[in-house]
């Protein structure tokens, strides 16, 4: 890695025979003699054994024309060589590789599942990068180490960028109107493919946990605002992310005429090969004066409110929440110079340069030990993470199920943010997997960092299996409520605390 901190985009991308028979699903597996060969709906799939765990990839659950929502994937004939890494979903290049062929036909899955029989707890992973980049085949997140400790693991595809997040109604025509929610779209057909075939693979369709990270965190969240994804969860976590990164319809309708123009028209947004797509959205992106731009959009059917302010009215569903965020996630994206000058609008989410400005004046007056750098840092990190966290914990906690809320300040042990628990850190210690490659080298973790792994993998196993967090060397972990505000605070020696970020909540009214 060149340089103390990553492009934003790059940032984001780390964290990506036989003939057809019917039947029932598991009688197909059955009849072959093995649990590698299952049906699904869609027909046959063939996975492998890897490291004591069953694996599945690639396995198609929807397919779609450019700007238009997915349907359900065409019946293939014969067998599904489910051991080939799945297609990426069409993005830039970033810094890692993908081993999988980047195509617009890219709605697939990947599944991790034990050997032993049973109904056992669903995880569904959603990737983040920004709604621009990621994919369901990277490694850091890789569902093994769940699948190992009796979990059925599902990481998913999407389409991103434009191809995802593009309202084209007011350019293509009415046919196109939504396209804007195409990627939550895209989520909501996989978890109906999962909830009609994970048994086959033992998976319990009555305990799937949706969960995400980063632009995935957003995205759970806003699966929580989406009352057709309803009835297709019952637990959810979000690391990193909110529940108001959305556009109003006039929003993303401007967004649009400004990517239509740097492709040279719109009439070319359903002609115009993918690659001069993808550039036409950079340079978008580069002219729009805010950050994340490629969101959903409030169009008041498939996304009816705010997600946030559903939570809040108590419309969303009732489910256990696990949430937090970690200490120094802007770090990642701003550089030191950048953050010692003003803040600047295409560095925000949520909200406002205005608000930014007082903001910043009352951090300035409350932590008067931190540089300009460090003060920005906290405010962006607040902006963009902690602050959303904190308003979908209180919203859904309000309301009476369980909430669990996290803070993580695990200082990074080496690379360029050692000292500092950046955007990414959560990662490898919820998937076990701290000596992944590139993991030392990028925050400097090793096999001396596994008991932290131990315990937050461990608490995101219980989660998934219906139960409270829990791992080894970890408090017992209190719920959060707007009394308490009990977080547990993920550190060399974790610790509960009450309302640890009180400070700063109070600054932002909440």
């Amino acid at each position: 890695m060149v340089g103390a901190t990553l492009a934003r985009r790059e940032a984001l991308g780390l964290i990506a025979a036989a003939p057809l028979l019917v039947h029932a699903p598991g009688v197909f597996a059955k009849a072959m003699g093995d649990d590698l060969t299952i049906a699904t709906t869609g027909g046959a799939v063939r996975g492998k054994l890897a490291d004591g765990v069953r694996v599945f990839t690639g396995i198609p659950y929807g397919r779609a024309a450019r700007f238009a929502p997915a349907r359900p994937a065409p019946r293939w004939p014969g067998l599904w060589d489910a051991t080939a890494p799945a297609p990426v979903c069409p993005q830039r290049a970033g810094i890692m590789p993908f081993a999988g062929t980047m195509s617009e036909d890219c709605l697939a899955l990947n599944i991790w599942a034990p050997t032993a029989p049973g109904r056992h707890p669903v995880l569904v992973y959603i990737h983040g990068g920004g709604n621009e980049t990621g994919w369901s085949g990277e490694a850091l997140t890789a569902g093994d180490r769940f699948a190992a400790d009796g979990v059925v693991a599902v990481t998913v595809n999407y389409r991103v960028g434009a191809l995802g997040f593009l309202e084209t109604g007011g350019l293509l025509g009415a046919a196109y109107a939504g396209s804007a929610n195409n990627g939550m779209r895209d989520l909501v057909l996989a978890l109906r493919w999962v909830r009609a075939n994970i048994a086959a693979f033992g998976g319990d369709p009555a305990r799937i946990t949706i969960a995400g990270e980063s632009a995935g965190g957003k995205n759970v969240g806003t699966l929580l605002g989406m009352p057709m994804a309803d009835t297709l969860y019952s637990r959810a976590a979000i690391f990193s992310g909110g529940g108001q990164t959305v556009h109003t319809r006039a929003e993303a309708e401007a967004f649009a005429r400004v990517l239509a123009e740097k492709l040279g028209g719109a009439d070319k947004l359903l002609t115009a090969p993918t690659a001069q797509l993808l550039a036409a959205q950079e340079a978008a992106k580069a002219a729009w004066p805010r950050n994340f731009p490629f969101r959903p959009m409030v169009d008041g059917q498939v996304l009816p409110m705010v997600p946030l302010a559903r939570l809040r009215v108590g419309q969303a569903p009732r489910v256990p929440l696990l949430i937090g965020s970690n200490a120094d996630e802007s770090r990642l994206f701003i550089a030191p110079q950048d953050a010692a000058g003003p803040i600047k609008p295409q560095a925000l989410s949520n909200a406002t340069i205005e608000q930014m400005t007082t903001l910043d004046a009352a951090y300035a007056q409350a932590f008067p030990e931190l540089s300009v750098p460090e003060r920005h840092w906290r405010l962006l990190t607040a902006e963009e993470y902690g602050m959303p966290c904190l308003r979908l914990a209180a919203a859904q906690a309000s309301h009476g199920p369980p909430v669990w809320r996290y803070r993580l300040t695990y200082p990074a042990p080496g690379g360029p943010f050692k000292g500092h628990s950046p955007h990414v850190l959560d990662v490898p210690f919820t998937f076990d997997h701290v000596n992944s490659k590139g993991m030392a080298q990028f925050l400097g973790l090793s096999a001396a960092d596994q008991p932290l792994a131990n315990a937050m993998h461990g608490a995101m196993l219980r989660f998934v299996q219906g139960q409270a967090p829990a791992g080894p060397g970890l408090p017992a972990w209190h719920t959060y409520d707007a009394n308490a505000r009990a977080t547990m605070v993920l550190d060399h020696a974790p610790a509960i605390a009450s309302d640890p970020d009180g400070v700063e909540r109070q600054i932002w009214g909440e």
